[in-house]
C-alpha cells in the first residue's frame, strides 16, 4: 500500500549489485537483468531466449545490427508449457524457488492442424497479466486463458525461468547479426555458447533474406543444435511471401532432426512441416482460395497430406458463400498423438456467411462439410462474432467434427463438440486500460489492479467492467475422454475515488477433476489518513476417479497509515495466512499465519525512530507427522542527524521462538553521509545478527559489514 499513486516500474533491474546503461542513438550497452535477442521473422530456428543477469549489447547504424551477451552464473533453463483449460488457474510450475523475475511467460497458440507449429505467440507481463509467487512457482492470471481461440486452434502457456542448479558458476554468451548487403539481399547469424558443466549447449544458425520483387521475399534458415544429454541436430526452413493485392501467397517448408533441441523454435523436434495458402482475387466479388499440406513425423515416421480449393462469392446484400473440396490422406503411423491412422477421405464443404440487417458490426454463419467417400466423416458449426467500434471483438461458436485432430482428420470412429465463446481486445497485446480515479494519497486504477483486480474486459459504464467467458469440449468417441467445460464470471468496480473492489468465480469440470477459483479484492481509502487493502484467493480442485482433492486459500489483509497533516507517524500493518490441503500420498495440511507491523516516527527533522514486529505462526500435518512452531521478530532503529551532513543510528533486533527457549540477537551501528540534497550514504556494521527467510533480512539484520544507499527526487532533483 504505497502513500501516494506514483507511477512504478523496473527500469533499472538487476539481480546483481550494478546496474549500468549506456545510449548512444539507437545503441546501448547494458549491465543487469536482460533478456536475450527475440526472435526475427528472418532468425526463428536459431531464436535463442533466457533471463540472464549480465552485459549485454546492441549495435545498430546504416545497414548493421547487431547483438552479443555474456553471463557469468550457475543458472539452468527450464521450460514449462502447461495446456490452457478456460480459467485463470492456479498453474503449478513443477519447481519452485525459481531466480526471481526470471520467468517470461507467453500465451501461444498452435496450429489446429499442424500442432508442431506455433501460429501466435503473445508475451505476457508481470502484475498486469499475471500473479506469481515464486516460491511455490505458482501462477494466477488476471484474465481467464481460453483453451481454444475463436478458430478452435488449440492456446498453450508456456513458462521459460531460470533455476539455480547449484555448483560453480559458469559462462553463458552469445552473439546474433543482420547485414544488408544490398536493397535486395540480408544475410544473418547467431551463434550461442551456454557452458553448463552439467549440460553443455551450443546454437548455430544462418539465414537469408532475399527482395525478388517489391512484393515478394524469400526467407531462408538453417541451424544446428548440440546438446550434452541428447546429441546434435539440425533444422531447416524456407518461407516465400507475395501479396500484390490481387494475389496473396505464402509457401513455408520446415524440417527438424529428432537430436534438434531448441524450445524457443517455432517448430518442435522430430517433425516435417510444409505448406501453401494461397488467395487469388477473380473479380471485385468472387475469389479463388487453395490450402496445400504436409506434416510427418521422425519418430513415428507418419505422414498427412492435405489439401482445399474453395470459391468464395459475395453478394450485394452483404452475403458471402463458400464453396470447395478438400481431399486428406494419413499413413497408418499416427502424426499427431489423438489421430487414427489409415485415412483417406475427400469431402465437399460450404460456408455461408452474413451480415445482420441495420447491425454492420455483427456477422453470424454456418459451415458443413461432408466426406464423399464416408457419410460418418463430417463438420457441421455455426457461429458469428460482432466487431466492436473501437477495438476488439466478441465471438462464439458451436462446432460437431467427426475427428479430434481438425478437419484434415475426418474419420469414422472420433465425434466431438466443441463450444468457445470469448472476447478479444487489441489493447490487451499493446497497451494498457486504467481508470485513472484518485483522491488525495488514494489508490489509482493502475494500483488497485496491479494489487487486487483481475483486467476484466467488459466496459458496461464509467470505472464499472464485467468478464465471462464460456467453452466446453466433449469428446463423444474416440480413443480419448478429455471433456471440459469452463465458466468464469467477474465484476471490476473503480468509479468511486475512495474504494475500488473486484471478484471472480472460475468453474471448471473436466474428465479428470473439478475445480473451482473464486477471488476477491477490495482497496478503501478509509479517511485520509487510513487506506485498508484485503485480497483472498481460494481453490478447490477435487479429482475424479480416486484423484487427490485439493485446497489453496491465501488471506492478506492490511492497513496503511500516513500522518498526511503533520507527516510526523506513519505505520503498516498486515496480516496474511496461508492454507493448503492435499489429500494425495503425503495427505499434507500446511497453514500458517503471519502477522506483521511496522512504524515509523519523526518527533523533529533530526531524529526518527523505526519499529517492527513480525510474528508467524506454522501448523504442519504430512504423512502423519504434526508439528507446530511460532517465530517472533522486533526490531527497533534510532537515526539521529548531526548537523546537516552526517548521521548516526543504532539497530537493535532479536528474533525468538513462541517458548522463548531459542533466540537470536543482532545489535549494529551505522554512520551515514549527505552526498547531496536528498542522496545519503550510510555504512554499518552489525556485531552479531540473523537471518530468517520469512521475518528477517529486511532490516540489515545479518551480521557484518553493510552498506545503504538512499535517494530521495522529484522533478528539481536534475537542476533546471
Amino acid at each position: 500500500v504505497y502513500g501516494d499513486a506514483s507511477t512504478r516500474g523496473f527500469d533499472a533491474q538487476s539481480a546483481s549489485r550494478l546496474y549500468v546503461r549506456v545510449d548512444k542513438e539507437k545503441s546501448y550497452l547494458l549491465y543487469g537483468d536482460f533478456n536475450t535477442p527475440t526472435a526475427t521473422p528472418a532468425r526463428s530456428l536459431g531464436a535463442y531466449s533466457r533471463s540472464l543477469t549480465g552485459l549485454r549489447s546492441h549495435y545498430e547504424a546504416g545497414n548493421i545490427i547487431a547483438n552479443g551477451f555474456i553471463s557469468r552464473d550457475r543458472t539452468r533453463q527450464v521450460i514449462e508449457e502447461f495446456p490452457a483449460n478456460g480459467t485463470s488457474g492456479p498453474f503449478t510450475l513443477k519447481t519452485g524457488d525459481i531466480v526471481g523475475n526470471s520467468e517470461k511467460i507467453e500465451i501461444i497458440t498452435r496450429d489446429r492442424n499442424q500442432p508442431a507449429i506455433v501460429v501466435k505467440a503473445v508475451p505476457q507481463v508481470r502484475f498486469s497479466d499475471y500473479a506469481m509467487e515464486p516460491l511455490s512457482g505458482r501462477i494466477l492470471f488476471r484474465a481467464p486463458v481460453a483453451s481454444l481461440d475463436a478458430d478452435l486452434n488449440p492456446i498453450f502457456i508456456r513458462v521459460t525461468y531460470e533455476m539455480d542448479q547449484g555448483g560453480d558458476d559458469f559462462w553463458v554468451m552469445g552473439a546474433d547479426g543482420q547485414i544488408r548487403l544490398t536493397e535486395q539481399l540480408e544475410i544473418g547469424g547467431s551463434v550461442v555458447n551456454d557452458r553448463n558443466p552439467q549440460n553443455a549447449y551450443t546454437l548455430r544458425s544462418i539465414n537469408t533474406t532475399v527482395k525478388l520483387t517489391e512484393k515478394t521475399t524469400l526467407i531462408a534458415e538453417m541451424a544446428n543444435t548440440d546438446r550434452e544429454s541428447t546429441g546434435q541436430g539440425q533444422g531447416r526452413r524456407v518461407e516465400l511471401k507475395h501479396e500484390d493485392g490481387r494475389l496473396a501467397a505464402r509457401l513455408y517448408a520446415g524440417k527438424t532432426d529428432i537430436g534438434f533441441d531448441n524450445p524457443s523454435a517455432p517448430l518442435t523436434k522430430g517433425r516435417g512441416e510444409a505448406g501453401s495458402k494461397i488467395s487469388y482475387k477473380l473479380t471485385s466479388s468472387t475469389r479463388l482460395n487453395a490450402e496445400l499440406l504436409h506434416s510427418e513425423d521422425e519418430t513415428t515416421g507418419g505422414r498427412r497430406d492435405g489439401g482445399q480449393v474453395a470459391l468464395e462469392h459475395s453478394f450485394d446484400n452483404n452475403i458471402r458463400l463458400e464453396v470447395g473440396v478438400r481431399h486428406a490422406s494419413q499413413t497408418a503411423a499416427p502424426t499427431q498423438t489423438n489421430s487414427v491412422g489409415a485415412i483417406q477421405t475427400t469431402s465437399l464443404r460450404t460456408k455461408l456467411l452474413m451480415q445482420l440487417p441495420d447491425m454492420p458490426q455483427a456477422t453470424v454463419y454456418g459451415e458443413a462439410e461432408q466426406g464423399i467417400n464416408a457419410a460418418e466423416r463430417k463438420m457441421m458449426a455455426l457461429g458469428g462474432e460482432y466487431q466492436f467500434a473501437t477495438r476488439g471483438r466478441l465471438y462464439a461458436r458451436h462446432e460437431f467434427i467427426n475427428s479430434l485432430t481438425g478437419t484434415y482428420g475426418l474419420n469414422d470412429s472420433q465425434r466431438q463438440n466443441n463450444t468457445v465463446f470469448g472476447l478479444d481486445n487489441d489493447y490487451m497485446q499493446d497497451g494498457r486500460v486504467f481508470s485513472e480515479y484518485r483522491a488525495r494519497d488514494a489508490f489509482s486504477g493502475r494500483d488497485a489492479e496491479a494489487a487486487i483486480g483481475l483486467r476484466n474486459l467488459w466496459r458496461i459504464d464509467e470505472g464499472v467492467r464485467l468478464n465471462t467467458s464460456f467453452e466446453q469440449v466433449t469428446a463423444l468417441s474416440g480413443n480419448t475422454r478429455n471433456e471440459a467445460t469452463a465458466a468464469t464470471g467477474a465484476i471490476e468496480y473503480t468509479r468511486n475515488p475512495l474504494w475500488k473492489g473486484t471478484a471472480r468465480l472460475e468453474l471448471r469440470s473436466a474428465t479428470s477433476s473439478d475445480s473451482l477459483l473464486n477471488t476477491l479484492g477490495l482497496a478503501y481509502k478509509l479517511s485520509r489518513d487510513w487506506t485498508f487493502l484485503g485480497k483472498n484467493t481460494l481453490s478447490i480442485v477435487n479429482g475424479k476417479n480416486g484423484g487427490a482433492e485439493q485446497t489453496r486459500e491465501w488471506l492478506q489483509l492490511g492497513t496503511a497509515y500516513r500522518e498526511t497533516e503533520r507527516n510526523r507517524l506513519n505505520g503498516l500493518a498486515k496480516y496474511e495466512y496461508k492454507y493448503e490441503e492435499d489429500s494425495g500420498s503425503i495427505n499434507a495440511l500446511r497453514a500458517v499465519h503471519i502477522l506483521s507491523a511496522h512504524a515509523n516516527y519523526q518527533p523533529n527533522r533530526a531524529l526518527t525512530y523505526t519499529a517492527r514486529y513480525a510474528g508467524k505462526f506454522l501448523q504442519d500435518n504430512s504423512n502423519g507427522i504434526s508439528s507446530n512452531s511460532t517465530t517472533h521478530l522486533v526490531s527497533a532503529r534510532v537515526t539521529r542527524d548531526l548537523g546537516k551532513k552526517w548521521d548516526i543510528g543504532a539497530i537493535l533486533s532479536t528474533l525468538f521462538s513462541g517458548d522463548v527457549r531459542s533466540s537470536q540477537y543482532g545489535i549494529g551501528a551505522e554512520v551515514g553521509y549527505l552526498l547531496k540534497e536528498n542522496m545519503w550514504v550510510s555504512a554499518g556494521y552489525n556485531f552479531f545478527g540473523f537471518t530468517d527467510k520469512d521475518l528477517g533480512g529486511e532490516d540489515y539484520t545479518s551480521q557484518g559489514v553493510y552498506l545503504r544507499l538512499r535517494i530521495k527526487f522529484d522533478e528539481s532533483f536534475f537542476g533546471k
